[in-house]
């Protein structure tokens, strides 16, 4: 399936490295949302806040992907201000009911209610927003009661986790392997006849426009760690030959 024409993804960052200068740096590259990362990441309560007020600066959705189901723990990063909540390592059907339930106050889920927290204006009447829910497929029992799991309603974006797929299938981190391939395949082809928007990762520009053209609605370029470290390898590198004039004193690294 070919996306729409006139119609874009969403463009978005892993991050897992706690900073609100490069987070408005990425912000204000154009990016549309950052995925701030509890669970591999080294975000913790302190540390997300700075970095989702520098994403609202700049008009970026902040995400949090939290470290499992824990109810406080979702609960805490929504009333910071999460735009979204991503979980990680759901399986069978009632652990995506059960994380859906934590997103929403009664009676639609068990979410605490507090209007002096910063999501609600510190008690001050804000316009409210459902944040979104972003459950990420990365088991194969999920891959197995996929049809089941996209029947709920309360689904914003199904992320598609090749990585932990990839271990799963005796493949790691080979995100070309013909049997990745093929459960991803089916994971967007299940997401297209459910009509769910699917997220999912690339490295590169020919793989963002192959993923576009699937209809892969929300794609993340990449984890930040990985982009930084490789365009300094891309100025760094090509300097390897340079020379200085013959004569020259040599510089010692102090």
């Amino acid at each position: 399936m070919s996306a729409e024409k006139g119609v874009a993804p969403l463009h978005g960052l892993w991050r897992i490295t706690p900073s609100p200068v490069f987070t408005e740096i990425f912000a204000g590259s154009g990016l549309d949302f950052q995925i701030l990362d509890c669970e591999h990441g080294a975000y913790d309560y302190a540390t997300l806040l700075p970095d989702i007020i520098a994403c609202e600066r700049h008009g970026c959705a902040a995400l949090v992907r939290v470290s499992g189901t824990d109810k406080v723990e979702v609960q805490r990063c929504l009333d910071l201000g999460a735009r979204g909540i991503v979980f990680p390592q759901l399986s069978e059907p009632a652990d995506f009911v059960a994380a859906a339930a934590m997103m929403d106050h009664a009676p639609a889920g068990g979410r605490g209610f507090n209007p002096f927290v910063r999501a609600y204006g510190y008690g001050r009447p804000i316009p409210s927003t459902r944040p979104w829910f972003v459950p990420i497929i990365e088991t194969l029992a999920a891959v197995r009661h996929l049809d089941a799991i996209l029947q709920l309603p309360r689904i914003d974006v199904i992320y598609v986790g090749v990585y932990d797929l990839s271990t799963q299938l005796s493949c790691p981190g080979r995100v070309d392997a013909p049997e990745l391939l093929k459960v991803v395949e089916e994971i967007l082809s299940a997401c297209r006849r459910a009509g769910k928007p699917a997220g999912m990762m690339a490295l590169s520009t020919s793989a963002a426009q192959d993923l576009a053209a699937r209809g892969v609605q929300a794609i993340v370029h990449g984890v930040e760690t990985h982009r930084v470290g490789q365009a300094m390898a891309g100025i760094v590198h090509p300097m390897a030959g340079l020379n200085l004039p013959t004569g020259t004193v040599a510089l010692s690294k102090p």
